[in-house]
């Protein structure tokens, strides 16, 4: 065993729930945002009279803004429960890492068929001071899931060189 228990000793960062409910609320506005449009269309198209601040209108408005409302914190909960379960390792010469809540995922790459190893940042990693260590083999679904999101830059560096390390010794 190479190192135990890896996201013990380089946690993830706690404002990665925050960062990730954002993301999906920006999606979730849009949605809304189409919905009002097109009830808007129709409201324009389907009758003479066009007064948008009616009663129904405004009501259909206030219970989408709390099922939004509602989404969001439901979503949040759920991603503070995502960090927790969140695992990640380097075991007998495998990488491991282990997400999901509802739907366990888990994806074991040797560290001999490891190609690309790299850390990069989206706009709200930036924003946050957030770091991803992607690590990829020759299967193209391993690009998509072998990824540890969340990191601060000193532990998204230091997991990163032990990776390279391990790949070094065993290549």
């Amino acid at each position: 065993m190479i190192m135990s228990i890896l996201h013990k000793k380089y946690p993830l960062e706690n404002i990665k729930p925050l960062k990730k409910t954002i993301a999906s609320s920006f999606r979730m506005l849009i949605v809304l945002l189409v919905f009002l449009m097109a009830f808007i269309f129709f409201k324009f198209s389907n009758k003479k009279n066009i007064d948008l601040f009616q009663g129904s209108f405004l009501t259909i408005l206030s219970y989408l803004v709390g099922f939004f409302v509602l989404l969001i914190i439901i979503r949040y909960i759920y991603e503070v429960f995502y960090l927790k379960y969140y695992h990640y390792d380097l075991i007998k010469k495998n990488l491991i890492i282990k997400k999901g809540v509802f739907s366990k995922n888990e994806i074991t790459l040797p560290i001999n068929k490891i190609q690309d190893v790299y850390v990069d940042q989206d706009i709200l990693d930036r924003i946050f001071g957030l770091y991803d260590v992607h690590v990829s083999s020759a299967t193209m679904i391993s690009g998509n899931l072998s990824h540890i999101d969340g990191l601060n830059n000193k532990n998204a560096d230091i997991i990163k060189k032990l990776i390279l390390k391990e790949i070094n010794k065993n290549g």
